[in-house]
């Protein structure tokens, strides 16, 4: 495995790894620009999201926007300005709230106080150093019978200059997820690759021509694709994507 670790890239990261501020920050923003993606995960992942849901890695708020209709949503982040952006944005609606957070840290355990029967979690494991103990404090804040939603990216042999610009620690695969998520206790609903097209982009920017993120200009382009992409992918499964859905269910 690289020096441990998507067209789905990171935002919201709720804990940082070991990469430049600067490319962070960057990617963070042109994410923006595929929105088409950011929708293509939520329809993926919101047959397993309960009422009341926690995200772990809040960002700029990119998925707390479809979460508005919840009874709560509760948004964290290690990042103050991205804590602050969200709590600002959101400010009408009551039954969203965001706060600071660290799940690498035994104080997240606090958050069980929420009675959350979903924890979601897209792109940011791979920032934190420790997956294991993450995965086990946000397991130990889950409702009895409670889901773990990630989308992490995926295959180690995507890792390149861009994972590491940006603090990826690892990428991972449907194996590593099945081993994470029995470590932690929690059985394997659902492991799926997702958006193929992307993952040629990931290697290609990322591992021939060693860019830091993703050129503006192609994210564009891509995001006006995704829409025929989806329809593709569901009709014929790709054994291979930038990113693996992850849900996990809790046995305690």
């Amino acid at each position: 495995m690289p020096d441990s670790d998507p067209l789905t890239v990171a935002i919201g990261h709720c804990c940082r790894g070991i990469g430049s501020e600067a490319a962070l920050q960057r990617v963070r923003e042109d994410r923006l620009l595929i929105d088409q993606v950011d929708l293509w995960l939520y329809e993926e992942i919101a047959p397993f999201l309960g009422p009341r849901v926690l995200e772990v890695g809040c960002g700029l708020g990119n998925f707390a926007r479809y979460m508005t209709d919840r009874e709560l949503y509760v948004g964290v982040d290690n990042s103050p300005e991205s804590v602050e952006h969200v709590a600002a944005t959101f400010r009408a609606y009551p039954n969203m709230r965001a706060q600071p957070a660290d799940v690498s840290d035994a104080s997240f355990l606090a958050l069980a106080r929420f009675d959350l029967d979903t924890v979601v979690s897209l792109n940011t494991l791979e920032h934190v150093r420790d997956d294991v103990a993450a995965v086990c404090h946000i397991a130990q804040v889950l409702s009895q019978a409670g889901r773990l939603v990630l989308v992490v990216p995926a295959h180690d042999a995507l890792y390149g200059t861009m994972d590491h610009a940006i603090g990826h620690y690892r990428r991972y695969s449907k194996t590593t997820m099945r081993t994470l998520f029995a470590q932690v206790g929690l059985s394997v609903l659902k492991l799926q690759y997702i958006n193929a097209v992307g993952a040629l982009g990931w290697y290609v920017n990322g591992r021939l021509r060693r860019q830091s993120t993703p050129p503006a200009g192609q994210l564009q382009v891509f995001n006006k694709l995704v829409p025929l992409l989806k329809r593709l992918e569901r009709t014929v499964p790709v054994p291979f994507g930038i990113s693996l859905v992850a849900i996990g269910q809790k046995n305690f």
